[in-house]
């Protein structure tokens, strides 16, 4: 069972649609998914159908505080088949007074391994206990960089917070694994610089970019994956492409579309 955490501490920067389209890649394998939003936002259980109406007996917070099993508050996705969701609520804000949670899910996640094939771990745009708590337990840490000098930033402040509070005990080695530019647009100066910089400053850890669409944001409104929502869109072509490195994915069949381009 391989956990994947996307973080990064800047709110837009495309991290939980980013998260739903590992989901739906990994389970479009056949592999089955628990995806756990621990934010307090929820946006990421959204994406993936989960709605008001859904019958929930337990939340992720629930879970960090060994208030239920994940077995217990997994519920399936109505969206993604294969996939099961722990539901992020604003409970999850308490939490961040809780140090005890930086280590649960980190010893929870290997008890449920014959479960689930995977997890995927959506994270708030912060850097309190619960986003620590995420980075512990993850296998594989993914950045979601939107072509922003701000999220450009913020990469920077990640890796130093995983340098000297997980990589030094709780989870040792521990980085930032992959790094995947979104909002991309060829035509603009300052992300085909942004780019350019990821390059050469992570290299062979940066994925190609994810262009910019209405897709992602129409795909959210219907509670799916863009890939789900509209699978034959560049950007769905351009998430599979740019997550098929770091997921182990196979080449992917599919309408000729042409690729994002990285420079003008």
């Amino acid at each position: 069972m391989t956990v994947y955490t996307v973080a990064l501490s800047k709110g837009g920067s495309t991290k939980t649609t980013t998260a739903a389209e590992v989901v739906a890649a990994l389970t479009s394998c056949g592999r089955r998914v628990l995806a756990i939003d621990l934010d307090q936002q929820g946006n990421f259980t959204t994406r993936l159908g989960i709605t008001d109406d859904t019958d929930v007996s337990a939340v992720a917070s629930d879970v960090l505080t060994h208030e239920s099993s994940i077995a217990d508050a997994a519920v399936p996705s109505p969206s993604v088949p294969g996939a099961d969701v722990l539901v992020g609520t604003h409970d999850l804000t308490e939490l961040d007074q809780k140090p005890e949670v930086i280590t649960s899910l980190r010893d929870q996640l290997p008890l449920i391994a014959g479960e689930w094939d995977d997890v995927v771990i959506d994270t708030p745009p912060a850097l309190g206990l619960v986003t620590l708590a995420a980075l512990a337990a993850a296998d594989v840490v993914i950045a979601a960089v939107a072509c922003e000098t701000e999220a450009l930033d913020q990469l920077g402040r990640l890796e130093d917070v995983i340098a000297a509070r997980i990589a030094r005990g709780m989870r040792p080695g521990q980085a930032v694994h992959w790094i995947v530019p979104t909002r991309y647009d060829h035509r603009r100066l300052l992300d085909r610089e942004i780019v350019d910089i990821l390059q050469e400053t992570y290299p062979g850890r940066v994925t190609s970019p994810v262009r910019e669409a209405v897709a992602a944001r129409d795909a959210y409104t219907a509670g799916q994956p863009v890939s789900r929502y509209a699978p034959d869109s560049p950007i769905a072509d351009d998430y599979y492409d740019a997550l098929r490195p770091a997921l182990g994915l196979p080449e992917r069949e599919r309408a000729t579309a042409a690729p994002v381009p990285v420079s003008a």
